[in-house]
C-alpha cells in the first residue's frame, strides 16, 4: 500500500530528510525581504490555514511532520521535516504509521517539540471553533470514532492517535491511506504548546518552530517576521534563513504592487508582489523586455470553480443550467488572467487521474443562454451569490451574475470580507447558492479533491464538502478507489471525476491560470511553487545592490 504518485516520489533515504537543506548558490545572508499582498491573511494558525499564500508563509513559521522540498524547476520530493523519514507504514497496509521526531527542533521559546505537542496540534484541528483548516487527517481519524477536539475532552484522547514516548507518533485507521505521508505535510500536523493555547487569538500570535517567529502582526496592515533564534538549520532538509527580516505590507491592490514593484523606489528594489496582475497590469509587463529576468509567468495548479450549494439547489437540471450558462472566458478576463486555460474536468490537469474527458455542458467560451434556458423550462430561479468583497472578486463575480441572468436566473450577489469566507460557506445550513472557490489539490493524487464529495464527512462547520453533495453511490466508489495503490487508482478517479460532473454537476471549472507577478532587481530565490501556485520564500535571499 505504500506506492506513491510517479513524479512526486517520497524520500525513501532518511539522509534526504536530514539538514541542512541544499546550499543555494550565490545567497547570502542579511537583508530583509518585503512582500506586498492584497488583504490580511484568512489564518497564521496552522490548524486553519488553508488558503495557498498562508500556506506559503506558514512554511517560515512552522515545521509538520513531512514537507515537500521543490527545486523551483516543477520538481519536488516529499521528505521527512519535524519527522525523521516520511513515515513508516508499520504493517505494509496503509492503516498503521509511525513518526520519529528529529532530536533538537525547538519552539521560538527554545522548548523542544516533542511527540505530545504534534499530537495537540492534530487534537486542536478537530475543536468546531477552529475547524477551518484542512480536513483529511480528521476525517480519517474520525473512523475509529468521534472526537470534539480539546476544549471538550481529553486533550491526547484523539481516536486512533498514540504517543508511545517523547518523539513518537502512531496514526492507526479503519480503513488503509496509503496517501498518509502527503496529508501529514499539512500545517494541522505543526506543534502546538498546549500552555500557548488561545484559541480563537492563536492566530494573532502562533508559536514558531520554522526559521522565523512573527515580531509584529497586525492583521490587514502588516506581518513582520524575523529570525527564530532556536531554529535548527542542521534539522531542516527544506528551508534557509538568509534574510534577516520578511516584512508582509498589507491592503496593497494586485496592480499597485506589481507597478511599485516595477518602479523599485526605495525598498520595492527587495520586493515581491505576491498577488497576480491584474489583465492590464499583466499585459504591460509582458511587453516590457527589460522586466524578463524579473517576471514570474507561471503555470499553476490552481483552478477556480463556480461551487453550487447542493442542499439549497436540489434540482440537478438547475444546476446543469448553471453549468451551461456560465461566462467562463469572461470571469477569467474580468479576473485578469487573460493567460489562463478554460477547463472542463473537476481535477487539474497535472493531478493524477486527469483524463480529458468531454465537456459534458459544450456551452463554448462565454457561455450558451439557449441550452440553459431549454433545462429550466420557464423556471426563474433565484440563487445567492456570494463573493469576497473587493473589485478583484466582485468584478468577475458580476460578469458570471450577467451570464446566469441571460440564461433566465434571478441572481443576488452578495459581498462578504474574505477572512470570513470559507469558514461561512463551510458552515451548513448556510444561505448561498453559489461561490466562487480557487483550489489546487492538496497533494498531487485525484484522492485530495475528489474525495471532498464525501457525503459522510459533512458535519455542523468545516467542511471540505461545502458543496453539501450526499451520494450513496459516489460515498462507496470514494471508498474503493481510496483503497486502491495510487499505480492501479488513476483511471477510476477519472472516471469518478467525469460521473460527478454529468450525474451531479455539483461544481462548474471555470480556468486553471498563470502566475503573472513581479519581484524586485535585488530578490532572489523566490519562485512559484508547483505544489502551491503561489510565491514561496523559504529560498529567499536579497543582492546587496548597487
Amino acid at each position: 500500500m505504500t506506492a506513491q504518485p510517479a513524479g512526486d516520489p517520497i524520500a525513501l533515504d532518511p539522509a534526504a530528510s536530514r539538514g541542512p537543506a541544499p546550499a543555494r548558490p550565490g545567497a547570502r545572508l542579511g537583508g530583509t525581504l518585503r512582500v506586498l499582498r492584497d488583504a490580511a491573511y484568512d489564518h497564521l494558525d496552522p490548524q486553519r490555514s488553508y488558503t495557498l499564500q498562508s500556506l506559503a508563509i506558514g512554511h517560515l513559521l512552522f515545521r509538520t511532520l513531512t514537507m515537500f522540498r521543490e527545486d523551483a524547476e516543477g520538481g519536488r520530493v516529499l521528505v521527512g521535516d519535524l519527522a525523521e523519514t516520511p513515515g513508516r507504514d508499520i504493517d505494509g497496509d496503509g492503516r498503521a504509521w509511525e513518526f520519529t521526531l528529529k532530536r533538537g527542533v525547538r519552539f521560538e521559546d527554545g522548548r523542544e517539540v516533542t511527540a505530545s505537542d504534534v499530537a495537540y496540534g492534530i487534537a486542536r484541528s478537530f475543536a468546531p471553533e477552529i475547524s477551518d483548516g484542512p480536513t483529511h487527517l480528521r476525517n480519517w481519524l474520525s473512523e475509529n470514532g468521534s472526537y470534539l477536539g480539546p476544549y471538550a475532552s481529553d486533550p491526547l484522547d484523539v481516536p486512533g492517535l498514540e504517543v508511545p514516548d517523547s518523539h513518537t507518533l502512531v496514526l492507526r485507521f479503519r480503513q488503509p491511506h496509503p496517501d498518509l505521508p502527503f496529508a501529514v505535510a499539512q500545517p494541522v500536523t505543526a506543534p502546538v504548546p498546549r500552555d500557548a493555547d488561545t484559541r480563537d487569538a492563536y492566530d494573532l500570535a502562533p508559536v514558531a518552530t520554522g526559521p522565523y517567529r512573527i515580531a509584529e502582526h497586525v492583521p490587514g496592515e502588516r506581518l513582520t517576521l524575523v529570525r527564530n533564534p532556536h531554529w535548527d538549520a542542521a534539522t531542516d532538509p527544506v528551508r534557509h534563513a538568509h534574510v534577516d527580516r520578511v516584512e508582509v505590507e498589507m491592503g496593497v491592490e494586485a496592480g499597485e504592487q506589481n507597478l511599485r514593484v516595477r518602479a523599485e523606489e526605495g525598498a520595492d528594489a527587495t520586493a515581491v508582489a505576491e498577488n497576480n496582475a491584474p489583465q492590464s497590469v499583466a499585459a504591460q509587463l509582458i511587453a516590457d523586455p527589460a522586466l524578463a529576468g524579473r517576471l514570474r509567468r507561471d503555470p499553476t495548479p490552481l483552478v477556480w470553480y463556480l461551487a453550487i450549494n447542493t442542499d439549497r439547489v436540489t434540482d440537478v437540471d438547475v444546476r446543469r443550467a448553471v453549468a451551461y450558462a456560465v461566462d467562463k472566458a469572461g470571469f477569467r478576463d474580468t479576473m485578469g488572467a487573460d493567460q489562463g486555460i478554460l477547463v472542463h474536468t473537476l481535477l487539474p490537469h497535472a493531478t493524477i487521474g486527469h483524463r480529458d474527458y468531454p465537456d459534458p455542458y459544450p456551452a463554448g467560451e462565454h457561455g450558451d443562454p439557449a441550452a440553459a434556458s431549454a433545462l429550466l423550462k420557464g423556471a426563474r430561479p433565484k440563487l445567492r451569490l456570494l463573493s469576497r468583497e473587493g473589485d478583484y472578486f466582485t468584478a468577475p463575480a458580476e460578469v458570471l451574475a450577467r451570464g446566469l441572468e441571460k440564461a433566465g436566473f434571478e441572481i443576488e450577489l452578495v459581498e462578504i470580507d474574505r477572512p470570513s469566507h470559507n469558514a461561512v460557506l463551510k458552515t451548513r445550513g448556510h444561505a448561498y447558492d453559489l461561490y466562487l472557490m480557487g483550489l489546487a489539490a492538496d497533494w498531487p493524487g485525484a484522492s485530495t479533491l475528489l474525495g471532498m464529495f464525501d457525503g459522510r464527512t459533512i458535519g455542523a462547520s468545516g467542511n471540505d464538502n461545502f458543496v453539501y453533495l450526499d451520494d450513496a453511490g459516489i460515498n462507496a466508489e470514494i471508498d474503493r478507489l481510496g483503497r486502491l495503490p495510487a499505480n492501479e487508482s488513476a483511471a477510476p478517479w477519472a472516471a469518478l471525476d467525469e460521473r460527478l460532473l454529468r450525474d451531479h454537476a455539483p461544481m462548474v471549472p471555470l480556468f486553471s491560470y498563470l502566475h503573472v507577478a513581479l519581484a524586485g532587481s535585488r530578490v532572489r530565490g523566490v519562485f512559484t511553487s508547483s505544489f502551491l501556485g503561489t510565491p514561496v520564500y523559504y529560498n529567499a535571499y536579497v543582492d546587496e545592490g548597487a
